[in-house]
């Protein structure tokens, strides 16, 4: 059996064992929400092997309203090429106060056997004025973080991937760090928020076992703008603002986190200045983003989308890590949101230059009215365009398991008018 069959049945294989996992938890995977007018006073825990795996652990306390999140097994215990064997024992703990005020504590610890590297922060948040939105956070430390933050890689996907099929997505960098951010309600249906940040950033390489193995490709990532993104330890001071408009707009907690829901369009301007030559700083750059994001309930079926457009106005000096990147997903297991495509490359198509980029998925009516065999069909496009990328499309479709809340995608993309990649997509959907 060569070496392209041997891959493609151990995917198929850890296809099967994931799909039976979700069906078999199914009944398990919902997590009540954070409210501290529970009138349970017990410890209240959900923990399931699926929720130990994939989901992470919820554990509350609604008499002392204290509440631990534990995230997934991998998020403890990963590897990767850069790190080897890495270990990050993580817990974010929030109380509940009075008048629906809390505060969160996520202190972190980092310890790659591989390259014998230690990381230790700590992010804190207090929602200290619930009437008027009110937020502040701080966060500082030593971290390993991907060069974009939010990519949809996960620890589990990057250490299946690395090690059973040589295809190592993480691309990371060090980060000496201290941010400071707040944000709140000057006036009804507006949000606004600031972020101050300081930053040492340092480029890592994969370890040599690796980096001599053909297999796996470098830390730094192929992209069509930069022939080489590979950057030298620098610093930067970055101001960021947003300013968030939505008719009755409100805000929910889940697992700490605030969200805001609403009935109607959101409309969302970003505004970033690094500053250089301030605290040291090497980078100098501004970016502007709009975007306008929706989410609409029809009867039994329901539609979200998402447009975005966003540009450099000045990049003076600016480091691939600053580029705008996109969520893309090069792996068959993942989460799903309204703002990812599903089969881009995490960083080819990152820009400094103009981007336009648009999200639809809409879901139908259930196949069938038995509870636990509820199916209901899934549609979806994804557009982006870059100046030197061109029009990517992608266009799929599956189904969605409501009871169990799993979901599955045929996807197909194309750019500029011809057919490039075709996939399968599988996740668990979490509330």
């Amino acid at each position: 059996m060569n070496l392209i069959a041997k891959r493609i049945l151990v995917r198929n294989t850890i296809f099967l064992f994931l799909l039976s996992s979700f069906s078999l938890n199914a009944q398990d995977e919902k997590i009540a929400p954070e409210d501290s007018t529970n009138i349970n006073k017990n410890k209240d825990a959900t923990i399931t092997v699926s929720s130990i795996l994939f989901k992470g652990v919820l554990i509350k306390n609604i008499a002392k309203k204290k509440v631990f999140y534990f995230p997934n097994a991998f998020e403890w215990f990963s590897a990767n090429t850069i790190e080897g064997f890495a270990i990050n024992p993580q817990v974010k703990f929030t109380k509940n106060l009075d008048s629906h005020r809390f505060f969160t504590l996520t202190p972190s610890v980092r310890y790659g056997f591989g390259n014998n590297r230690l990381q230790v922060d700590m992010e804190s948040q207090f929602f200290y004025n619930p009437k008027k939105n009110g937020l502040i956070s701080i966060s500082g430390g030593k971290s390993i973080e991907q060069i974009y933050k939010e990519s949809t890689l996960s620890s589990l996907n990057n250490t299946l991937h690395t090690f059973l099929f040589k295809e190592n997505f993480f691309k990371a960098y060090e980060r000496t760090y201290l941010e400071i951010g707040h944000s709140f309600s000057p006036i009804k249906d507006f949000l606004f928020s600031s972020n101050v940040s300081w930053n040492n950033r340092n480029p890592l390489t994969n370890l040599k076992k690796f980096e001599e193995d053909d297999n796996y490709t470098s830390n730094n990532p192929l992209n069509e703008q930069l022939s080489n993104t590979a950057f030298e330890k620098h610093q930067a001071f970055i101001l960021q603002f947003k300013l968030r408009w939505q008719l009755g707009h409100h805000l929910i907690k889940k697992r700490g986190n605030l969200v805001s829901q609403g009935k109607y369009p959101s409309i969302t301007l970003s505004y970033s200045n690094a500053l250089s030559n301030v605290l040291g700083s090497d980078v100098s750059y501004q970016k502007i983003a709009l975007t306008v994001k929706d989410e609409y309930v029809l009867g039994e079926t329901k539609g979200t989308w998402l447009m975005e457009i966003g540009d450099f106005l000045t990049n003076n000096e600016l480091n691939f890590v600053d580029f705008n990147h996109f969520k893309g997903k090069q792996t068959f297991y993942g989460s799903y949101n309204s703002d990812q495509f599903q089969l881009l490359d995490y960083y080819f198509n990152s820009t400094s230059a103009i981007y336009f980029q648009a999200h639809y998925e809409h879901s139908f009516p259930p196949l069938t009215k038995r509870k636990k065999t509820k199916l209901k069909p899934l549609i979806g496009a994804h557009y982006l365009y870059t100046e030197i990328g061109g029009h990517y499309v992608e266009l799929g479709g599956g189904f969605e398991k409501t009871i169990g809340a799993w979901r599955i995608d045929l996807y197909s993309s194309l750019r500029n008018g011809e057919h490039e990649s075709l996939g399968f997509r599988i996740g668990l959907l979490f509330d």
